[in-house]
């Protein structure tokens, strides 16, 4: 089966879960018990996705661009809130994210209308180097979200909150890192 057939078999299996089914899943993937038909990696793109879908924000599943019969980017999945457009990038990872997936979804981000911005979803946390770096490549258009908050959003069924909470936080203050060292997102 190709990765554009199987996406599509994720989406229609998720689609199926409920509050209650994600939470089990990504419990298990906390845990790093996740199900052997769910990488990992796989798996937290969908469950989250499916989490924002479920507070009623648009989302469009993982997608691959190409051009000239060229792969340009590899997706992890778009969500649309009041009037903003935000790519998100998932890292299921036990060690600290790095600068690299800073540099790749600020990268991406440039691709596209100066309205785009970023989220950075991880399981763990976001090295220091990477922290660094967003606060030295402005605008701060990539809102960090750490396996910590990533739960208290889940359990409360507030990510779409999270969100807002985080983008208020860059526009008023000019950095995105509310959350990190102020652990009171919720």
């Amino acid at each position: 089966m190709t990765d554009e057939g199987r996406g599509g078999e994720y989406q229609r299996r998720v689609l199926a879960l409920e509050h209650r089914e994600l939470m089990e899943l990504w419990e298990g993937l906390r845990a790093g018990v996740a199900p052997a038909d769910w990488p990992a990696g796989v798996l937290l793109e969908y469950l989250i996705l499916r989490a924002f879908q479920l507070e009623g924000v648009e989302v469009t599943w993982p997608y691959r661009v190409y051009r000239d019969g060229v792969l340009l980017e590899q997706i992890d999945g778009v969500v649309y809130f009041d009037g903003v457009f935000c790519l998100v990038e998932f890292k299921d990872m036990t060690r600290p994210v790095d600068t690299v997936a800073i540099v790749k979804l600020k990268s991406q981000i440039l691709r596209r209308p100066r309205t785009t911005i970023g989220a950075l979803f991880c399981t763990g946390e976001v090295s220091q180097a990477a922290s660094s770096l967003m606060e030295m490549l402005p605008p701060p258009d990539v809102l960090l979200w750490e396996g910590g908050e990533i739960d208290l959003a889940l359990r409360g069924q507030r990510l779409l909150d999270g969100m807002r909470r985080k983008l208020r936080h860059a526009v008023e203050m000019g950095f995105a890192e509310l959350g990190r060292r102020n652990r009171r997102v919720f």
